[in-house]
């Protein structure tokens, strides 16, 4: 690679970390925009339009190779017009091309490579390419020269190659038929997709498939509501299990808190190291929903983890949150997060390094790049029999030597932070914050989700609607669905946790303008894009699940939960046909669709009403909140009907007061009605109660047992090794 000195380019103007990144390339750099667009029509060039992430670990990587090199730059700025977009702030380019790319080559990532006509239409394309041919790729000067000669040589060629990719694009993502006027069974279809996953099930280590795995919240939360309607015991095992393993491996930050992207194993050992805002609050909910369903105090610990690790490192001062964190340090992918054997024995001592060593995992040879990622290897309970140490100071030993290794690790230089605010991802993780308090009942947790619903609400709603990026003191880019459904859903956990109407208001502004502007009047279900937005070469209307829920899934069961609150029947009308709108697909790939089936079984499930009146500064309306919150009852719908307002905005109010001021709480269930509770017990009595769980069913198999004997005889001859000078080898 050449290097040259750097210049700048069309991105320094710009506020995404990501486009700043390039900022200093040797390419002539455009953002998505009129300009770049035009330059092309005038000048007749193909686009190449690199699309990617700032915590894309090989977006950095293919950076370095080709992009900081002058001669590749050379190639670029001679034959195309070259556009940099942030997939995180441009979600419908992104969506777009992903799905061209994929119906070229058959699969898609980032950094995404794809090369366009000078009117957007895509023909060529790829992911990442080495600066020369390696891994079974042809090198990126390869790539320009075959991009370029396919737009130049055969026009009729080129054509039908572009009409191909464009019908693909409409036939995999328009608008699909409804082949039902009525919701249907929502357990038919839960039962085929659990049908579907139970195929795929890895049994010894959790999650789905024999490889890579993601985290896939949405199975895990379809999992837990098949278990409540219909008491699927092998469900809920699923779902925990999977959880249990997830939340001990290395795909965990078992220092700091927080989930990487995914397990780059089946064991969920060594992950690829980026953190992403999205990933940390669908998990944080969905580790609540486990805890409410189990009741094991592991998925609590898990979700208190993941909210320190964000309030620690993600969260501006403002209030809002940041979106990712990088895989890379100047040392490497990872490097911040693995430690070799010998720094762990200096820094604890022989003994004690020891205990750690074994509880998470470490070796001499080490498990990745010749160091350790950390790992629960062995519990508490196996180290103390095997070193015939109290099992109390072993815990001691571990929770002390976590503390110090985390502050060791905190002198470190760390991993970038992307610090630009997204509307949807925000949305996210308030609700996470919400529901985290209405169920753990830590009232910071409360409060930062309440500052951050204020900062969304003061600094990305405005007149306009609602903005999706908010950095360095502006915000811009017209929100999409995916902004819209997320933000009301918070809006409504807010209002859950606090009983504060003003949350319930502004989840109805959101709603009417996201109905205003999204609606499908013809086929029903929301469009990606608002009617006014920038006109593409496809309007895509996503039905199915990605890396987060559909949209679409999000904004029906959002619009459910406003309209029982409000009494809105258009609300209802809407999100029932917007369910109705993707049956068809929901019926053909239903483990593609979890975020609608669980929308879906929202929708068909009569929902369960608890009213509370009296002082919320009470003793005993706290307890009837607890109870509840306390087990997991996601079609539950619960207000305070605290004064006028209250009973204005929320009919279920009406009529409902606090005798001589002492809490009272109405239920209504499988349209029944109870004459009021007076006390958390009486309320607790009339709750309708999950499935019974089988006793032995959440027994933690020890994963050293599962070892063969000549693994751990390999990992004991390697702890006598490193501690044969101390005297401490296995006892």
């Amino acid at each position: 690679m050449v290097s040259v000195p750097k210049s700048k380019n069309s991105l320094t103007g710009e506020t995404s970390p990501y486009l700043l990144q390039h900022a200093d390339n040797p390419v002539e750099w455009y953002p998505w925009g009129e300009e770049a667009l035009q330059k092309a029509r005038d000048e007749n060039k193909p686009i190449f339009l690199s699309i990617g992430y700032s915590s894309c670990h090989w977006c950095h990587v293919m950076a370095h190779e080709s992009f900081e090199d002058s001669a590749t730059a050379q190639l670029m700025n001679q034959w195309f017009v070259n556009i940099k977009v942030d997939r995180e702030e441009r979600p419908d380019i992104d969506t777009i091309y992903m799905k061209a790319l994929v119906s070229m080559i058959g699969h898609g990532g980032w950094p995404m490579s794809l090369f366009l006509t000078p009117a957007q239409e895509p023909y060529f394309g790829g992911t990442y390419f080495p600066p020369t041919p390696k891994f079974n790729r042809p090198g990126f000067p390869q790539i320009l020269q075959q991009a370029r000669d396919l737009y130049l040589q055969d026009k009729g060629k080129l054509k039908s190659r572009v009409d191909q990719v464009l019908q693909r694009l409409v036939d995999g993502g328009g608008t699909p038929a409804a082949s039902h006027s009525n919701l249907g069974s929502a357990k038919e279809l839960m039962d085929d997709s659990v049908h579907i996953m139970t195929e795929k099930y890895d049994e010894e280590h959790g999650g789905f498939g024999a490889g890579t795995k993601f985290p896939e919240p949405m199975i895990y939360s379809l999992l837990l509501r098949h278990w409540l309607r219909g008491g699927s015991q092998e469900s809920l095992l699923m779902a925990d299990r999977s959880l249990t393993k997830m939340g001990e491996g290395g795909m965990f930050d078992q220092l700091g808190g927080g989930f990487h992207r995914y397990s780059t194993d089946r064991f969920w050992k060594v992950p690829h190291f980026e953190k992403m805002l999205y990933d940390n609050a669908l998990l944080a909910r969905l580790y609540l929903e486990a805890f409410q369903a189990t009741k094991q105090d592991f998925h609590k610990d898990v979700v208190k983890r993941i909210f320190e690790y964000v309030l620690r490192e993600m969260t501006s001062p403002e209030g809002g949150f940041y979106s990712s964190q990088d895989a890379d340090t100047e040392g490497g992918e990872g490097n911040f997060f693995l430690w070799e054997l010998k720094e762990v024995l200096d820094l604890l001592g022989p003994r004690n390094a020891k205990v750690i060593a074994r509880h998470f995992g470490m070796s001499a040879p080490g498990n990745f790049d010749r160091k350790n990622v950390l790992h629960i290897k062995e519990d508490m309970e196996t180290i103390s029999k095997a070193e015939n140490i109290p099992i109390f100071e072993i815990n001691h030993i571990v929770n002390a030597g976590r503390k110090a290794l985390f502050e060791a690790r905190e002198k470190r230089r760390k991993p970038d932070t992307d610090t630009k605010i997204l509307a949807g991802w925000n949305g996210m993780m308030i609700g996470a914050f919400a529901k985290g308090y209405s169920t753990l009942r830590d009232q910071n947790l409360l409060e930062s989700a309440r500052k951050a619903g204020e900062f969304v609400w003061k600094n990305m709603w405005a007149e306009s609607g609602l903005l999706r990026v908010y950095k360095d003191g502006q915000a811009k880019i017209p929100a999409f669905l995916e902004d819209y459904a997320w933000t009301m859903e918070a809006f409504l956990n807010l209002y859950e946790a606090s009983f504060d109407l003003v949350w319930v208001e502004r989840a109805r502004d959101v709603a009417d303008r996201m109905i205003a502007e999204f609606w499908d009047e013809d086929g029903g279900g929301f469009f990606m894009t608002g009617e006014r937005y920038e006109k593409l070469i496809h309007r895509p209307k996503i039905s199915n699940d990605e890396a987060v829920p559909s949209a679409n899934g999000v904004a029906a069961q959002a619009l459910t939960t406003l309209g029982r609150l409000t009494g809105e029947k258009s609300y209802l009308e809407k999100a029932e046909a917007t369910v109705a709108a993707f049956r068809g697909s929901m019926e053909s790939r239903p483990a593609s669709h979890n975020g609608a089936l669980c929308a879906l079984d929202y929708l068909s499930k009569p929902p369960a009403e608890m009213v509370l009146a009296g002082p919320k500064d009470h003793p005993e309306f706290e307890k009837m909140v607890q109870a509840a919150q306390e087990d997991l009852r996601p079609e539950k719908l619960l207000i305070h009907a605290d004064g006028e307002a209250a009973k204005k905005l929320l009919p279920l109010a009406e009529g409902k007061s606090a005798p001589q001021g002492e809490p009272a709480a109405w239920v209504c269930q499988n349209q029944t009605c109870h004459p009021p509770a007076d006390s958390a017990e009486a309320l607790s009595n009339l709750l309708e109660k999950p499935p019974m769980i089988k006793l032995n069913i959440f027994d933690r198999d020890k994963d050293v047992a599962e070892k063969t004997t000549k693994e751990n005889a390999n990992f004991l001859d390697a702890m006598s090794q490193i501690f044969k000078h101390s005297g401490l080898g296995p006892r």
